[in-house]
């Protein structure tokens, strides 16, 4: 029995697979975001659905070949918590399912010449309810392939192909880079992932505007009595969209806070028959902090 929830994370989820491949390298990280409860949109059910999902991650670089390739070994863990309230044959049933990720990604970055880079990323996946024995239905396979060009210090542009649980599914989808850096703007910029650009106003203090897109793949175990059906898939994606605020101690540890709305939230599951009961929640509010420790390029110059 398989349930797939595509999103995690960031969360976050995160979020993971991408870090560190540009100017800001996170060896570690750590982040926790909540989503209050939202009535589901489907007017045929009567009840709501929150979560509450945190996650961590370690990277570690391997350089290879004078510098010219570099193998990053990462791991992560993420832990989802879905609230389900709803009103079946005039019963009100409630209940909170976990569900967990646990990513290792291989990522290999090749130096093709001054200015050009390729980036490689291979990542087996578990990702389950764990109330049963490990099988193939937890496991699963993402990747990313792209080109980097660096125009300058501040200015990196790419492109390239995913395959990842991001929308709720495994899909193909494109992707586009695009970073600037200043001294007093940072745009960052992966679509369909992530779109943030934050202004320094006063040093370590940055603030700004972040929206970001992700999806996660759980296998499913357990009855989920708040559906009411044998589940074998469910799929949840999400935007959010809000101000953000940074403080940087060190030029390298990073503590950061964001809020606002999470827009384009969808759950469904799908059962044996491949049937999806549609369990989306309105559009709510959300919060996430975060701790990262991502030296930067002025830390490595003075070291």
């Amino acid at each position: 029995m398989q349930i797939v929830f595509k999103y995690g994370a960031s969360i976050l989820f995160l979020v993971f697979g991408f870090n560190g491949l540009a100017q800001d390298f996170e060896l570690f990280k750590i982040e926790t975001a909540y989503y209050p409860s939202q009535t589901i949109r489907e007017s045929s059910v009567d009840g709501e659905v929150g979560f509450w999902e945190w996650g961590v991650q370690l990277a570690i670089p391997q350089p290879l070949k004078n510098d010219k390739t570099i193998l990053i070994h990462r791991v992560g863990y993420v832990n989802l918590r879905a609230d389900i309230r709803a009103n079946l044959l005039n019963t009100d049933i409630e209940e909170t399912e976990y569900y967990h990720s646990i990513l290792y990604n291989l990522g290999i970055v090749q130096t093709l010449n001054a200015n050009w880079k390729v980036i490689l990323n291979v990542s087996p996946t578990l990702a389950s309810d764990f109330k049963a024995s490990l099988n193939s239905d937890d496991l699963l396979f993402q990747a990313s392939v792209f080109a980097m060009n660096s125009k300058s210090e501040k200015l990196q542009y790419g492109f390239g192909l995913a395959y990842n649980t991001r929308f709720g599914r495994q899909l193909a989808t494109p992707i586009g880079l695009l970073q600037y850096k200043t001294e007093r703007i940072d745009l960052d910029m992966m679509l369909p992932n992530k779109l943030s650009i934050l202004y320094n106003t006063h040093r370590p203090f940055f603030f700004g505007l972040e929206a970001t897109l992700n999806g996660g793949l759980f296998n499913n175990n357990g009855e989920i009595e708040a559906v009411n059906i044998t589940i074998d898939e469910a799929g949840y994606t999400r935007l959010t969209l809000g101000p953000i605020l940074s403080y940087t101690v060190k030029d390298a540890f990073k503590f950061y806070a964001t809020g606002g709305v999470a827009a384009g939230r969808r759950l469904e599951f799908i059962n044996t028959a491949e049937e999806v009961l549609d369990r989306t929640p309105e559009n709510g509010s959300f919060f996430r902090v975060g701790f990262s420790f991502n030296p930067s390029p002025k830390m490595k110059s003075k070291r």
